[in-house]
């Protein structure tokens, strides 16, 4: 408030409303009023809002290629506002994975910065179905994260077959 206004006291408790009927995201005004007979008064302040979020954070520098283990990275409140739209919250998008560039200390990590299976590694091919289950190894000719779609070759038949990412190490297609 401003040092200027005197503010008297109240013998019953302030009422607080919000001064428009609209919608507001860190800072609105708010209607604080005091009703006591005798003592009635009313003002105006401005509130300041902070919402936080968590968010997957480094907890030190990550050089290139290097994988991430739990030590490195850890769920902390940031401000809504400050939460980059890549960022994560599941700590298994980014687990065992590899760094695919520098990553700083204090960086909000998000699954892209990461290959759960980078160009080259031997990888599990798993085809399911409802009854049956077909595993076997192959290369990655592709980087790539949870979720996404990679080409994979087939060791046995020398194949190309493209599939997604389930977890480390393990690229999912359809049978």
């Amino acid at each position: 408030l401003d040092s200027r206004v005197k503010i008297r006291s109240c013998p019953v408790e302030l009422t607080f409303e919000l001064a428009r009927k609209q919608s507001y995201s860190r800072q609105f005004p708010v209607k604080v009023s005091c009703d006591a007979e005798g003592h009635t008064w009313k003002l105006y302040a401005q509130v300041k809002v902070t919402e936080y979020i968590q968010a997957l954070v480094t907890n030190e520098h990550i050089s290139k290629g290097e994988t991430i283990d739990a030590d490195k990275i850890a769920l902390r409140l940031v401000q809504k506002h400050r939460v980059k739209n890549r960022s994560t919250q599941d700590k298994q998008a980014v687990l065992g994975g590899r760094a695919m560039r520098n990553i700083p200390r204090g960086y909000q990590i998000g699954s892209q910065d990461v290959c759960l299976v980078c160009k080259g590694d031997d990888v599990a091919i798993v085809a399911k179905s409802a009854n049956m289950t077909i595993k076997t190894s192959g290369t990655a000719i592709e980087n790539g994260s949870l979720g996404e779609s990679i080409k994979v070759k087939n060791n046995a038949s020398e194949r190309i077959v493209k599939g997604i990412i389930g977890e480390l190490l393990q690229v999912y297609v359809n049978l």
